[in-house]
């Protein structure tokens, strides 16, 4: 997870213990908590998103994290109380159906209950019951809860459901700009040299040449978003204009949210979760900031306190009717905290 975390290992019998799972497009994690949401253990995978690398897959990559929280706080999977899954591709009801029976059939825990991996950063944001999230990783995709409880997830499946953003696009439009800016449709960018570089292609006619042939592959590609950041923050123009884009595209799905949760006329907490929202400079940020205020004046965009397993892990105790008291959330806004 990229983070040093001291796990609690004696003492675990007779322990009420939850778990939490965030598994997105490129990396599963997984947290065991106590009652008291004090951190227990982690654990780590790949890519537990079904629709990207199939069903056995995801689920063989999300047991793995969940098998690793275990080992680390030697503890048994019948131990584990609730485990609150929060995964990317847990969009369509026949998703939910499909993955409950799956991860049941893992028994990694006592009882299973399945999210969108959306619900888990808009957990791990809020500092009150009611909010949105925009999540910006490798997909795009955006919850929000009301005053009175309703809940709205986006389908986030791409394209057909009208989304555009996360690396998985922005690669696709820094290709698009290298190649445009090669043939004399675009204008010259640095991110010519930078993408080149990164991927050791000496020419833009070898890069094409690789990708026309798929050698290389989205795995191979989504590494490069940072570097969108890093040559729009250098002044380049062109990556400056599809940094905006992206923030556009998140200001306008979190006014949608806004308005049909009916908090356009409050300060509601805008989160911004996901790997693409820490790409270096504000400008992503303040592109952000500069729609959202056109049409709710007093929200507050807000980068979240906690890592989205945590808020997983959160999910689990509310679930059972507890609540992590204060000196655990002050330990897992440590431990998580970006």
């Amino acid at each position: 997870m990229g983070h040093s975390i001291s796990t609690v290992q004696d003492g675990v019998a007779g322990m009420r213990i939850f778990l939490g799972v965030d598994a997105g497009g490129s990396k599963t994690h997984a947290l065991l908590v106590d009652k008291a949401g004090a951190v227990l253990g982690s654990g780590a995978g790949g890519t537990g998103n079904h629709q990207m690398s199939g069903l056995d897959s995801a689920v063989r990559e999300i047991s793995q994290a969940v098998c690793q929280a275990l080992n680390a706080a030697q503890v048994e999977p019948g131990q584990v109380e609730l485990g609150c899954f929060c995964l990317a591709g847990a969009d369509l009801p026949q998703d939910f159906h499909m993955l409950q029976s799956a991860l049941v059939g893992q028994e990694l825990a006592r009882q299973v209950v399945i999210k969108n991996d959306s619900i888990a950063a808009l957990r791990s944001g809020l500092t009150r019951s009611w909010g949105v999230a925009v999540i910006c990783g490798s997909g795009f995709n955006a919850a929000g809860r009301g005053k009175d409880g309703r809940e709205i997830v986006l389908p986030g499946l791409g394209a057909i459901s009208g989304d555009w953003g996360g690396g998985g696009d922005l690669v696709i439009e820094m290709i698009r700009a290298v190649m445009r800016a090669w043939d004399g449709r675009g204008r010259p960018t640095m991110l010519t040299r930078a993408v080149l570089e990164r991927l050791g292609k000496s020419s833009e006619e070898e890069l094409l040449s690789a990708l026309y042939n798929r050698k290389l592959t989205r795995r191979h590609m989504l590494p490069l978003t940072p570097l969108l950041f890093d040559v729009a923050d250098a002044g380049d123009s062109v990556a400056r204009e599809l940094v905006v884009r992206m923030g556009t595209e998140a200001g306008v799905t979190a006014n949608a949210l806004l308005r049909r949760l009916d908090l356009q006329d409050t300060d509601a907490e805008v989160v911004l979760s996901g790997s693409v929202f820490k790409g270096r400079g504000t400008l992503l940020l303040d592109s952000v900031r500069q729609v959202v205020r056109a049409v709710a004046p007093a929200a507050r965009i807000a980068r979240p306190r906690l890592e989205p397993v945590a808020g997983a892990a959160l999910l689990a105790l509310d679930l059972s009717g507890l609540s992590a008291d204060s000196a655990a959330y002050a330990g897992l806004e440590k431990v998580f905290s970006h």
